[in-house]
């Protein structure tokens, strides 16, 4: 049995044996999701007893047998629970939502209503990642406006926040990605989003732009991940199964125990699929553990285990000619060469919150990973082992100033990673004489500080900053290319990354937001370390600064809700991609880029309150505006200042509309319009602009004990051909990747509540 084997048994046996009950007190602690009590809660039981929640959450019920509890509480929504006699029960409300300016953000490092929050930030409930299919992510990141999450074909993603995919010909970078308060980014810059699976996201947090002075380098942004919601899952199992076109099928299991010390959850998920073009079959099997135990009133621990096993398939970029031909192939020589990627990886993590007095609390996190990554391609075959360990402490202070409550959130992140990387040559799919191999030790680290000051009831002013450190350690021990071992080292200066932004509620439902960040961007080990072997020391960081107004706020009896935003950022020594002869791709310094935009999320509730016909109706819309170009850029001679930034699209737009009818049925609607996209940084070659339509319609309806959801489905209701990752600047204009034409799906979930 190999080790990958006996991660999988061990983590699925940890999932299975969740324990589903266990006896305590008879009360109940009523909570919110950041695990805060919550006062004046009504609870109203089955026989006609009542109670409301202390200070503390906490409240009794004399109830001799089990039935049914409904709470309610006018910031949350309603929930009914199962209450047991002689038994503790943690219960965790979910916020009651109405508009965009009432959803809590993290942000940098606040947990603010967005009205008060400075700066470019999403977030993804429950609700908005599961609105569509299941099997991945990618729909609902692209109901964000400035976000593009692109699937080159099955599970393989690329992610650009404000035009950060042209540094991105394969994988997700310049994006700094956390995953349950840990760096789920590599020290090495690469970020493996497709090892997840929709069941350990439970919500997503995203912030466009620079965030250096609090999460580090990256100038695209930050994506937070959440992989256990307990408003929605504590106390119960889930059970999930989808099947759709294209031998697409998934199947999930999701269970909780939470009680009055501790919650454990179990999770499993697999999926398959034997893609849309030839040569992209995937396979993916994920098994995590998250546990909590609340020590006290004051201090928590947390753990997290999660083990991912993938293996996909790559059909390859086509050029036009394959692409009107027959735009379901591969690649010539992809199935030939078994371009593919196979892929183990297991985490581990421990965490702990304290509250040492009313002023003064600390989160500690730190974790170990382990990965394997086999990828034959076309070109070479690669062998990599990696493992990692990291620390992200944060402290929180909080004090007067001028009379009112402010705080300053400060600590350290540190992550280390030790890899060793082999590329072979590839004959007939199987690994042929080593051509080069490396030993790595990829070190990051960064201090960062911020400090939120209330200057008056509605000017809050917030200053933050970031030390940041990286350096490579490259030991070539083998070279069959050059035959020049040696041992290489890239260490970036150390960069200052401050943040400035002042915020004003003018009203109840009205706000403005200005903030000026420092972005910091250095090359990742990929982008050093290329695949034909040269080692490009000469890469230089990328770092800009970014201007930014925000507006937000609720019109029309609250009924409209709206979150603008006008950006400006100026970037220097920019990095672009171009391949050599043998299409290999590159990197390079390419000068300045000026990227102007606006972005827009509005959200019109059609109702007020819950009619005879139906309980919910709304619509959104999300619209993005980019004018980015290259200001200074010549390439190999050819003076380029002026086109267009590759791989962005000027306007893109997203309109969503749900409605849930009291006879149980529901519907999501999503219509998305993309313009045409410049493929090559000379502006000579574009994608088609597209326009497609999603569709999900199912039943939902719940009983005391069990919730039980029917559902089908239409992507790309109306058969559009489009590509939805292309490459850039691809080597003998293989430019597409074709998107799937219209597929279907159907599902079924099913909660059991304990």
């Amino acid at each position: 049995m190999n080790l990958r084997s006996s991660y999988l048994i061990l983590l699925v046996c940890l999932c299975a044996f969740t324990p589903l009950a266990i006896h305590g007190q008879t009360s109940l602690i009523i909570l919110d999701e950041q695990f805060k009590p919550i006062e004046a809660a009504t609870v109203l039981s089955e026989s006609g007893m009542s109670g409301v929640s202390d200070t503390e959450g906490r409240l009794s019920l004399g109830i001799e047998a089990a039935e049914l509890l409904t709470i309610q509480h006018v910031n949350f929504q309603t929930k009914q629970v199962l209450g047991k006699p002689n038994q503790t029960q943690k219960v965790i409300l979910e916020a009651n939502v109405k508009n965009l300016n009432e959803v809590v953000v993290e942000g940098f490092t606040d947990n603010e209503k967005l009205s008060k929050t400075a700066g470019g930030i999403a977030r993804l409930e429950p609700k908005d990642l599961n609105r569509f299919d299941n099997f991945s992510l990618v729909s609902a990141v692209n109901t964000v406006p400035g976000v593009r999450f692109e699937e080159r074909a099955g599970a393989s993603y690329r992610i650009s926040i404000r035009g950060s995919s042209i540094r991105s010909p394969f994988g997700v970078r310049n994006v700094k990605v956390y995953w349950n308060g840990i760096p789920f980014t590599e020290p090495g810059g690469n970020t493996f989003l497709n090892l997840l699976d929709l069941a350990n996201v439970g919500n997503m947090e995203i912030i466009k732009g620079p965030a250096a002075s609090a999460y580090g380098a990256g100038n695209g942004g930050v994506i937070k991940l959440q992989s256990t919601n307990l408003s929605q899952l504590s106390n119960a199992t889930e059970v999930g199964l989808t099947a759709g076109s294209f031998g697409s099928f998934r199947s999930s299991v999701k269970s909780n125990w939470l009680g009055e010390k501790t919650s454990i959850t179990g999770k499993y998920a697999f999926q398959t699929s034997d893609g849309y073009r030839d040569h992209n079959a995937m396979q993916r099997h994920v098994a995590e553990v998250d546990l909590l135990h609340f020590a006290n009133e004051r201090k928590t621990y947390s753990a997290s285990i999660l083990y991912s096993d993938l293996f996909y398939e790559i059909p390859g970029g086509l050029n036009p000619t394959q692409l009107a031909e027959n735009r379901r192939q591969a690649r010539p020589g992809s199935e030939a060469f078994n371009a593919s990627i196979d892929h183990q990886y297991f985490i581990i993590r421990g965490g702990q919150e304290y509250e040492f007095s009313e002023n003064f609390r600390s989160d500690v996190n730190a974790y170990f990973y382990n990965r394997n990554f086999e990828n034959p391609f076309n070109l070479d075959y690669k062998r990599d082992q990696e493992n990692s360990v990291g620390f992200r402490i944060q402290l929180e202070n909080d004090f007067s100033f001028l009379g009112r409550k402010s705080s300053v959130t400060y600590g350290n992140e540190f992550q280390v990673a030790y890899f060793d990387g082999s590329n072979f040559g590839n004959v007939a799919g199987e690994a042929d004489t080593i051509r080069f191999r490396d030993e790595l030790t990829n070190k990051l680290s960064f201090w960062f500080a911020d400090v939120k000051l209330n200057l008056t009831e509605s000017l809050k002013l917030t200053v933050g900053a970031s030390l940041n450190h990286i350096d490579y350690d490259i030991n070539r021990v083998e070279d069959k290319i050059n035959n020049s071992p040696g041992q290489f080292k890239k260490e970036f200066d150390r960069v200052f990354s401050p943040r400035v932004a002042l915020s004003k509620t003018w009203a109840e439902n009205f706000s403005t937001h200005l903030s000026v960040s420092h972005g910091y961007s250095p090359p990742t080990t990929t982008e050093v370390r290329t695949n034909e072997g040269s080692i490009n020391t000469a890469l230089q960081p990328e770092i800009g600064i970014n201007y930014e107004l925000n507006i937000r706020g609720a019109a029309v009896n609250r009924r409209l809700s709206y979150d603008v935003a006008l950006f400006m950022f100026n970037l220097d020594e920019s990095i672009t991609t171009g391949t050599d002869g043998n299409g290999v791709v590159l990197f390079q310094n390419s000068g300045q880029i000026d990227q102007k935009g606006l972005e827009a999320a509005l959200q019109w509730n059609w109702l007020t309150q819950p009619s005879a016909s139906f309980t919910s109706f709304n619509s959104r819309l999300a619209y993005t505006h980019h004018d980015f170009e290259f200001k200074e850029y010549v390439d190999r001679g050819d003076d380029l200042s002026g086109n267009a930034l590759t791989g962005t699209a000027p306007n893109v737009l997203s309109l969503m509309t749900d409605f849930s009818l009291r006879s149980c049925f529901y519907a999501n609607l999503t219509y998305q319009y993309s313009d045409e996209i410049p493929l090559n940084d000379e502006n000579t070659v574009y994608s088609e602009a597209y326009q497609v339509l999603h569709t999900r319609i199912g039943y939902q309806r719940g009983t005391p004990k069990t919730d039980y959801e029917f559902f089908v489905g239409v992507n790309n209701l109306f058969n559009k051909q489009y590509s939805l990752g292309n490459d850039l600047n691809a080597f003998g204009q293989r430019y597409f990747q074709p998107a799937p034409e219209r597929s279907f799906y159907v599902g079924l979930n099913l909660k059991f509540k304990h």
